[in-house]
């Protein structure tokens, strides 16, 4: 929630200078030190030199386009929702732009744009720096109660379009609620909150957890958002599906037309209204591989039946690959990186992976237990203290998350599969850690053959309840367990 004193004590602190400093360039004096004043700011919370450079380019441009004397609006009465309407129309001009093509011309340079709208009426929109970031927004927006709506879906580019203005009436009703001017919001945004919330330690993962899946993405030598550097950490359109420590393996198009590297995802996936692509991850950590050519892949004896290598690698981006299949790549490329355990079970169900444990056992038991997808997280990273976070898989049910403040009714931990009592108490531990850290009721482990419940009365020492998949098949030892940790007996 919004404190008062620290957002006093914040300007009282050299923050006045930085509203000064967005309220003398977003009136009458627009300035070219305007774009490093802004990059410096944005490299607390997003860790790519590109993207920041990016942002740095278009307010440059945006300067430009002031020093010709660019106007959007002719003078009259606007509302944030008829001045993007105008907006819009002067956009397209004499094009007859589809809303894919417009919403791709707007996302494609929202910086700019968003800039140039928040120069003509500071009053109503908000320059929006957020770009590749959705995710630092929503984590303050949580933080700080600021209501902002659902995101579109991806295909509805004129819902995504004109989100922009539903974020700016979000964010005019939050400055209202605590007396802010349009320059003391941008000082909040994109100073302030960033920095409150631990900026890039709040979703840039370090400590990788074992990677459960493996995706092909597709790139270019000459893409914006790759270079040789093996620090690099950059956003990229993912899977759905992926989760942080995923390996991901880059196939260069024209001319390599060849697997080139393998990348692991060092972020929660999220999705971002004002990313074309939708879906993204930010990927790190590089590591380049003896490269597979696309004739070599059409050629091996496993690739040769994939569909994505007989499409010609045709919209690669997020295409899963399977343990089976991302191993055998690995072995061909002899790369030194982490494999995917490949084990078969015996039963009428193929579980090759912890994840395969998640989506065929523990996701279909929760929504048996009488919860939805808004009552629990998979991969939840939450901060400690003094900025320091930590992940916490794999499933966390009925989270609340305010700042250096997380609880949860219980938390469940995968795993594919533990053969023996030296194993189950390691994972015992591992689940109790995260137990501990989120003041959960319950902890439960699950493997491919059974389910294990403990509870916090005795630090989660003994279980309380167990039984195999096929057990938990006959009503009443089912009945047992929802009464433990089913939604309707999860009083908060």
């Amino acid at each position: 929630m919004f404190n008062d004193y620290m957002w006093q004590t914040y300007l009282n602190a050299g923050g006045k200078a930085v509203v000064e400093k967005f309220k003398s360039n977003l009136t009458d004096s627009f300035s070219e030190e305007y774009a490093d004043f802004i990059s410096d700011l944005h490299k607390c919370y997003c860790p790519s030199m590109i993207i920041n450079n990016g942002i740095k380019d278009e307010l440059h441009d945006t300067f430009i386009e002031k020093e010709a004397g660019t106007q959007i609006f002719p003078t009259g009465e606007y509302t944030i929702e008829n001045g993007l309407q105008f907006f819009f129309k002067a956009l397209c001009g004499t094009d007859k732009l589809s809303e894919q093509n417009l919403f791709d011309y707007f996302s494609g340079s929202v910086a700019y744009y968003t800039t140039l709208l928040a120069l003509e009426i500071p009053e109503l929109y908000i320059p929006y720096y957020f770009q590749y970031n959705f995710n630092v927004f929503e984590t303050i927006a949580n933080e700080f109660a600021i209501g902002i709506p659902p995101i579109p879906t991806k295909k509805d580019y004129k819902g995504r379009l004109c989100y922009y203005g539903e974020i700016c009436e979000s964010l005019l009703e939050f400055r209202e609620e605590h007396n802010m001017s349009p320059f003391e919001l941008c000082a909040f945004l994109y100073d302030f909150a960033p920095k409150y919330i631990g900026g890039i330690d709040s979703y840039i993962i370090k400590d990788l957890p074992e990677p459960k899946s493996a995706f092909f993405i597709g790139g270019s030598k000459k893409d914006i958002f790759l270079n040789d550097k093996t620090d690099t950490i950059t956003c990229w359109q993912c899977n759905p599906d992926t989760r942080a420590g995923d390996m991901i393996v880059m196939y260069l198009r024209t001319p390599i037309s060849a697997v080139d590297s393998v990348w692991r995802s060092v972020s929660i996936g999220f999705n971002d209204p004002f990313f074309y692509y939708y879906r993204c991850t930010y990927i790190a950590n590089p590591i380049g591989i003896k490269r597979i050519t696309q004739k070599e892949l059409q050629t091996d004896v496993i690739f040769k039946e994939l569909p994505i290598v007989r499409k010609n690698m045709q919209g690669i981006n997020g295409v899963e690959l399977l343990p089976s299949q991302y191993n055998h790549l690995m072995d061909i490329a002899e790369a030194n990186v982490p494999r995917l355990e490949f084990i078969v079970s015996k039963d009428n169900q193929t579980f090759t992976r912890e994840k395969d444990v998640e989506n065929k056992r523990i996701i279909p038991l929760i929504t048996k237990l009488g919860y939805d997808e808004t009552d629990y997280i998979q991969q939840m990273y939450i901060e400690l203290g003094n900025h320091n976070h930590t992940l916490i898989p794999d499933f966390v049910i009925s989270p609340v998350r305010t700042k250096g403040h997380h609880s949860a009714f219980a938390i469940i931990e995968a795993k594919l599969l533990i053969p023996n009592q030296k194993e189950m108490e390691a994972v015992k531990s591992q689940a109790r850690s995260y137990a501990v850290q989120l003041k959960a009721k319950y902890s439960a482990i699950a493997d491919k053959n059974k389910l294990w419940v403990y509870k916090s009365d005795d630090d989660y020492s003994d279980e309380i309840f167990s039984a195999t998949w096929e057990e938990l098949n006959n009503a009443d030892i089912f009945t047992r367990l929802m009464k433990l940790i089913g939604k309707r007996n999860n009083i908060k």
